[in-house]
């Protein structure tokens, strides 16, 4: 009789040790850290701003330049930008196809999140933009428009992962993590200097 007391004696005890050790144990939620830039919420002022010419793609202002084979393959690319003047800035991760049926094909096996300093972006800030190429090609962007960026450094990721191998009507991608890290700094000219 006395091993039946203390077996939930011991299964209390247990327990609240525990719980004691995991509130420390528990990483808590990645918050960013510092002041944040403005994204817009309305995907018609997006559409509207990205119609114009008054805007920056985020990867256009990186000092790296990479190759179309390392686009091909799973792997990290790294680029480091300066942002130096008030322009909205486009942060995205895109996707192109032969066409729209195989643009929806891909897109059942392709997942992306965008993050800035470690949070990942919502469905209130990132749209969701279809569009026609140059080359005619049917694409997708999941993509974030910013503005009044405060002065310092963010990362900034976008990560686009395949859940197996897919074709685009062209070529092969093989499964992985495709993923974009942005060291950017944000130093505005001062006005009159």
């Amino acid at each position: 009789m006395k091993s039946r007391g203390t077996l939930p004696l011991l299964i209390v005890a247990g327990l609240l040790m525990m719980s004691c050790l995991l509130p420390g144990m528990i990483s808590p939620k990645s918050t960013p850290t510092g002041p944040m830039p403005a994204m817009e919420t309305d995907a018609n002022k997006v559409i509207t701003v990205l119609s114009g010419k008054d805007w920056q793609y985020l990867g256009a202002l990186a000092k790296e330049q990479y190759s179309e084979e390392d686009f091909a393959k799973p792997g990290t690319l790294k680029y480091t930008v300066t942002i130096t003047n008030n322009q909205p800035i486009y942060f995205n991760y895109g996707w192109c196809a032969k066409d729209e049926t195989i643009l929806k094909q891909n897109f059942e096996h392709i997942q992306v999140k965008l993050y800035i300093n470690g949070e990942e972006l919502g469905k209130d800030v990132v749209q969701q933009l279809s569009y026609t190429s140059q080359d005619n090609m049917a694409c997708l962007d999941h993509g974030v428009l910013t503005s009044d960026w405060p002065e310092g450094t963010y990362d900034l990721k976008a990560v686009a992962t395949f859940d197996e191998k897919i074709n685009d009507g062209i070529a092969d991608y093989e499964p992985g993590d495709y993923i974009f890290e942005y060291k950017v700094t944000v130093n505005k000219q001062k006005e009159g200097a």
